[in-house]
């Protein structure tokens, strides 16, 4: 009889396999990707941002949700959530 030996064997699989999904999001980032993220924890628009880089709003929206995509999350409010997990926001 293995006891808990099983079930801890379940847990630690499920858990590797959330958190390489987890950094391999994060390490899968562009350059253009990396420097969204701090401003996405602004309040700032997407046309703001787009800006302050200097790019339009389209191509900071289709940056945003490349950065979802990668996180696994769906809005704004999950990516930064995500990030603070991270740590990915400057200070954090």
């Amino acid at each position: 009889d293995l006891g808990d030996l099983s079930r801890q064997a379940i847990e630690l699989r499920t858990n590797l396999n959330s958190d390489s999904l987890a950094i391999h999001g994060a390490s899968s980032l562009t350059t253009a990707e990396l420097r969204l993220l701090p401003l996405l924890s602004t309040h700032l628009t997407l046309g703001e941002i787009g800006e302050r880089l200097h790019v339009t709003r389209n191509t900071v929206k289709t940056q945003a949700i490349a950065i979802y995509r990668k996180f696994g999350v769906s809005s704004r409010r999950a990516a930064i959530s995500r990030m603070h997990e991270l740590g990915l926001l400057p200070g954090e």
